[in-house]
């Protein structure tokens, strides 16, 4: 008997706290004028520094809208909160019944399938959740289920970029060349699988490489990925002749926001530079088939985002690169992207051993 007068008791309580906080009263008075302007000239400014983070690549299109949603929600929040209560609608008239429908609906459900004898299970014996997996142990996982089902297209999509990552690339073209086997053949799935013939070759592209690169390029006119390689490629080879319009299509499907242009316009300096027989411009001392890997690798995070991995990965090249001014870009990219300094901890080291700029301050 205490134990369902405890039971009404607890019941009772929580209807009265629910109640309360449905009651609709007005918490603030409303704002004076002075106050209102305040707000919204604060609110203009977290606006305009989301428009101001979108434009310079800290926040992507999607992400920015996402913040811009945020930031309305919290302007309606704050009128509702500074508005005077109204007379109570009819929903609000209606409450005290609702809540007594659930009252009674709880304890008769209880009193029906409960068990208030049922011994309490002790948390030694209870289930524990797995721990989560490393990345090895995931791939490990999901080699085994591929050399039971090999025609799972999601299984070969997940697990190649995990090789990539892992540095298995000779696994990650075996997993792309899967992909594109099983599923419908993209400009961005054929980049992918030529960029990991590169990654197992050194940086050396081929002839099959190459070939895809060419395949991917014509089956989206817009792919500037593929277009990067190729123009790179050519300009490696000493082919200035066919590199100096390669290039000049990259740099036509910019924008003056892309990170990749500046890249593209020294890439049609060298190219005209040896084309007309004279010096190139100076620049860094690289291969340009590793730097349009590493420009495939930025466009690809810039548009789609990617793990924090994949954005240590794009840091750190632009590190060995020497290209300072990108890696820093890249890691205030990364860092708007991942906001937990936890996610960070193994870019905000290599940040902090390359001397880039840890707080996030750039504009």
């Amino acid at each position: 008997m205490i134990f369902w007068i405890l039971v009404v008791i607890v019941t009772a309580v929580a209807c009265a706290a629910l109640y309360y906080a449905s009651a609709g009263r007005a918490v603030n008075a409303a704002p004076s004028g002075a106050e209102a302007e305040a707000m919204q000239a604060l609110h203009r400014s977290q606006l305009a520094e989301i428009e101001a983070d979108m434009r310079a690549g800290r926040l992507s299109e999607a992400d920015g809208l996402a913040a811009k949603a945020e930031l309305a929600r919290e302007v309606l929040r704050q009128r509702r909160e500074s508005a005077p209560a109204g007379t109570p609608s009819r929903e609000r008239q209606a409450l005290p019944l609702a809540l007594l429908f659930v009252a009674v609906l709880a304890i008769g459900t209880y009193s029906v399938i409960g068990n208030p004898e049922l011994q309490a299970q002790p948390l030694a014996t209870r289930p524990r959740p797995e721990p989560q997996l490393d990345l090895a142990e995931a791939v490990a996982r999901i080699e085994a289920q591929l050399a039971k089902t090999p025609d799972d297209l999601r299984g070969w999509t997940v697990i190649a970029p995990a090789y990539v990552q892992m540095g298995r690339y000779p696994d990650a073209v075996r997993a792309y060349r899967r992909i594109n086997e099983l599923g419908p053949v993209t400009a961005d799935s054929e980049t992918d699988l030529a960029e990991a013939m590169l990654l197992a070759a050194g940086g050396q592209a081929n002839a099959d490489a190459i070939d895809l690169f060419r395949s991917a390029a014509a089956r989206d006119p817009r792919h500037v990925r593929s277009r990067f390689y190729l123009a790179g490629e050519a300009t490696r080879a000493g082919d200035f002749a066919a590199a100096v319009p390669l290039w000049k299509d990259v740099i036509a499907l910019g924008t003056p926001e892309d990170p990749w242009l500046a890249s593209a316009r020294e890439g049609l300096a060298a190219a005209e530079a040896g084309l007309s027989g004279g010096a190139a411009p100076a620049q860094p001392a690289e291969d340009p088939a590793i730097r349009a890997m590493v420009e495939g690798l930025d466009a690809r995070l810039r548009a789609e985002g990617g793990p924090i991995e994949d954005w240590t990965r794009l840091v750190r090249s632009y590190v060995v690169l020497g290209d300072m001014d990108r890696a820093q870009e890249t890691y205030d990219a990364a860092r708007a992207a991942y906001p937990s300094a936890t996610d960070r901890a193994d870019l905000d080291g290599l940040a902090a051993s390359a001397g880039l700029d840890l707080s996030g301050d750039n504009t």
